[in-house]
Parts: structure tokens; sequence; C-alpha cells
């Protein structure tokens, strides 16, 4: 699908991540729809965009999540606890912030599924 400027400025940080993944996994892609993408991308706020591209990863990981076993949710929840433990010097500030939310959303689906 090709996307023009005046299209790609109404999207929504977790939108403009979403497309850009998407053109990036066809075969073939569109280069020129990948170009306006990113210069828009540019453009915002780099803070909001993260904040965008950490919803759409949680988003996919729901996904998944709920269709998990419990046990396996326990699991998930104390593999992101350890890495949340570690000192912030030893971690990706990105990183960090994709696995607190991660975690909030795996005890939201555990804590639904236990009441």
């Amino acid at each position: 699908m090709r996307y023009s400027e005046a299209k790609v400025k109404k999207f929504t940080n977790r939108k403009l991540y979403e497309r850009l993944t998407l053109l990036n996994n066809e075969k073939s892609p569109d280069t020129r729809s990948i170009m306006v993408i990113l210069s828009e991308i540019a453009q915002r706020d780099p803070a909001e965009y993260e904040a965008g591209k950490i919803e759409a990863e949680v988003e996919k990981s729901k996904r998944h999540t709920v269709m998990e076993s419990t046990d396996i949710l326990y699991l998930e929840i104390k593999y992101n606890e350890d890495y949340l433990a570690k000192p912030e010097s030893e971690t990706d500030p990105y990183e960090r912030k994709l696995r607190l939310a991660k975690l909030e959303m795996v005890q939201k689906e555990l804590g639904r599924r236990t009441k």
C-alpha cells in the first residue's frame, strides 16, 4: 500500500510504527512509502513515538498472552521482574519501559483470570 504525506500526518505514533513494520516485512517494500513514514517519524517527538511503539508491542504481546496457560503467565511475570530487578545501568532504557508495560499487561490478564 502506498502512503502519502497527508495521510501519514494523520497517523498516531502507534500506527506509524505498525505501518513501518508491515512495509519492512514485505518481500518488495515500497521504498517511497517507507521514506514518507520515516520523515514523519523524524518530525515527531521521540518520546511520544517511543510510547506509541511500546503500546503497539504490548498490544501484539497481549494477543498471545490471552491464549497462554496460567503457568506460562507466572513464568513471564518472573522473567520480566528479574530483568527489571537489574540495575538500570546494566539494561537498555527502552527495553525496561517495554518490559514494565508487558509486566503490567500480564498481571492484569492474570488478575482477570484468578478473580
